[in-house]
């Protein structure tokens, strides 16, 4: 048997017979080896990263979908209670409950001195609020005038307001 140190970058690899194998490392061949090696294994890292990510997004996407089918249920449910809710009979019971009751007969507001022009169109010839001709009742005190004269202005302004 043949006993020959090895030495780098050199290596002999013999065979079991005593003679030489076809196969010699050298520093270059090992260096494409580790190189190669070195490569795959980034690869394979790559590859794993992605192969997680994906089913990281896949898990998320899942519970995604099973999130939005519970909204949907719950969006289902809210919509019966409103309709349930709406229903005549619910609102007429709901409200005779809270002491309302239906009117025999209707009630008009009839409003007398309704202003055709506009307040930037007026002339100074027009009458001013208190001037008697708005039909008041005379048992209102002159507090509650005052304040039903305020009222009505600020109803004919918003009237003249320009869309």
């Amino acid at each position: 048997m043949n006993t020959d140190p090895v030495y780098l970058p050199k290596i002999r690899i013999e065979r079991g017979d005593g003679g030489e194998s076809s196969w010699r490392f050298t520093g270059k061949t090992m260096g494409l080896f580790l190189l190669l090696l070195i490569l795959g294994s980034l690869m394979g890292s790559f590859y794993l990263n992605q192969a997680s990510q994906a089913a990281t997004a896949g898990l998320e996407v899942l519970h995604l979908v099973e999130q939005r089918e519970v909204l949907r249920q719950e969006n289902a449910e809210l919509r019966k209670q409103i309709a349930e809710m709406e229903a005549l009979s619910n609102i007429r019971g709901r409200a005779e409950e809270l002491g309302f009751r239906e009117r025999e007969r209707a009630e008009y507001l009839i409003i007398d001195n309704i202003p055709l022009e506009r307040p930037d169109q007026e002339t100074s010839a027009s009458t001013p609020a208190g001037d008697g001709n708005l039909d008041e009742p005379r048992s209102m005190s002159s507090e509650l005038a005052r304040w039903w004269e305020e009222l009505t202005a600020q109803f004919e302004s918003w009237m003249n307001i320009d869309p």
